[in-house]
């Protein structure tokens, strides 16, 4: 399925490549096919968002800005059609290389020592046609122990303090039995046994679909290693009706056929047991790189967005600087202007000392426009709509009205505007401030709930 998917895919890629060759010809010299592709992507994107954003990064008029955005959107789209080609083309190699064969039926048992091993199985029951799924657990080989006895006895104490399970005694046994099938922290197995198995299984599990009065059942366990075997035997008085299902006799047979062949290095299941199909239940080499091809078309996504994310930063840091920068910047012009000097003059002084370089390369852009022959108020006003915060396109606009119609009023409106500028930083500072004290919040909060723990937890223990 997957090598189907990314052939398919590639030969998408390719058609898109070739139309768009066909129809963007002004792209065919010099560019690769993933160049025309990417053209013609970049041709059919939104670009409205990602203009507002790079408007923010540099000073360019709008031809320079569309074209900007334009050849940003192509690099980018040319960057991930070029990973996700190279991803497409190992995941096609690696779908068409042939999977090993091997014996589903037949298990390799850990060696001695290592931690078992599970094995999915898919039970098919052929009455109800019913579909389960069950865990199979494989141990490892068993080995020779000298201190067999010694381990035997713990072993022992072991059944005794959990093969009751939820029952109170063995002598009201009313739910099923904890039989452990080997003793942690040793190379021992535990076989079960009982005497009635229509009644309580070698599993622990009552069988039986009816009991009219308890029954007295004998409990065999056989404690052994490779070499060595010890018998310890119980009983329990039964008087719990339990239904089980051909599944669950599956498992019981299942998991004796594991017990009763532990010694060996691999054994064989059956193909049906108890009338119920038995299939192997294991991930195909097509489901694994199923789920490779998604995890690879996330992953190229995330890049796409952290990309963008990226550029939204950049321009929300920027709009953060200039923001800061406005109460300095006008306070300058205004003292500057108060001085005598141009209105050009007074740009240029005013910037002279600015640390905010995004300001400073837009008021030179401005500058260098005014030189070119622009006429001041559409440069002034271009400025305002560039920087694109409300106090700047007001002051540009105040100063842009003022050329049109004489400026002998300009000086009183920019210590007006120098007032309000200065309440806006302070409350500038009053958001950041804000800001601040909410990202401490989590600190504190974790703080508080450590102390909460420490002081109450003594209290709950003593309580216990």
């Amino acid at each position: 399925m997957v090598s189907y998917i990314t052939v398919g895919l590639l030969l998408v890629l390719c058609v898109l490549a070739i139309i768009s060759r066909k129809n963007y010809s002004k792209y065919k010299d010099g560019f690769s096919p993933l160049w025309w592709l990417s053209f013609w992507v970049a041709d059919h994107i939104n670009k409205a968002g990602i203009m507002d954003y790079v408007r923010k990064t540099k000073p360019l008029n709008t031809k320079a800005l569309s074209r900007e955005v334009y050849n940003r959107i192509a690099v980018n789209v040319h960057d991930l059609l070029r990973i996700l080609i190279a991803f497409l083309i190992i995941l096609a190699a690696l779908s068409f290389v042939p999977e090993r064969k091997e014996d589903l039926y037949t298990i390799e048992r850990p060696e001695i020592g290592q931690d078992p091993i599970y094995v999915d199985i898919k039970l098919t029951d052929k009455d109800t046609d019913d579909l389960s799924n069950y865990s199979l657990e494989v141990s490892p080989r068993e080995y020779t122990r000298e201190e067999f006895n010694k381990v035997s006895m713990e072993a022992e104490e072991y059944i005794d303090s959990v093969i009751l399970g939820t029952n109170s005694s063995r002598d009201h046994v009313t739910e099923n039995m904890f039989f452990p099938t080997r003793y942690e922290g040793s190379a021992l197995k535990i076989i079960w046994e009982t005497d009635m198995p229509t009644v309580l299984g070698s599993d622990g599990k009552i069988v039986a679909d009816s009991l009219e009065h308890a029954e007295h059942v004998n409990i065999t366990a056989t404690i052994k290693d490779a070499n060595y075997s010890r018998e310890y035997k119980t009983y329990a008085e039964v008087s719990q009706e339990d239904n089980l299902s051909n599944s669950d006799k599956a498992k019981v047979a299942m998991l004796n056929i594991e017990g009763e062949n532990r010694a060996e290095k691999e054994f064989k299941l059956p193909r049906e047991l108890e009338n119920v199909l038995i299939e192997r239940n294991v991930e195909t080499k097509d489901e694994k790189l199923n789920v490779v091809l998604l995890f690879g078309f996330l992953v190229i996504a995330l890049m796409g967005f952290y990309k963008y994310s990226k550029l939204k930063e950049q321009g929300e840091k920027r709009d953060e600087d200039i923001g800061d920068a406005y109460y300095g910047f006008t306070n300058r012009l205004a003292i500057y202007i108060g001085a005598g000097f141009t209105l050009q003059k007074s740009f240029r002084y005013a910037i002279r000392n600015e640390k905010c370089m995004f300001l400073v390369n837009e008021i030179e852009y401005t500058l260098n426009m005014i030189d070119s022959g622009i006429s001041e108020p559409k440069a002034y006003m271009e400025l305002g709509n560039r920087l694109g915060l409300e106090e700047y396109m007001r002051l540009m606009s105040l100063i842009s009205q003022n050329l049109n119609f004489g400026n002998s009023n300009l000086l009183k409106l920019l210590d007006t505007e120098v007032k309000t500028s200065f309440f806006l930083k302070k409350e500038r500072v009053r958001k950041k401030g804000e800001q601040a004290s909410e990202k401490l919040l989590i600190p504190t909060a974790i703080l508080l709930i450590t102390v909460i723990i420490v002081v109450m937890f003594p209290a709950f223990i003593g309580m216990r």
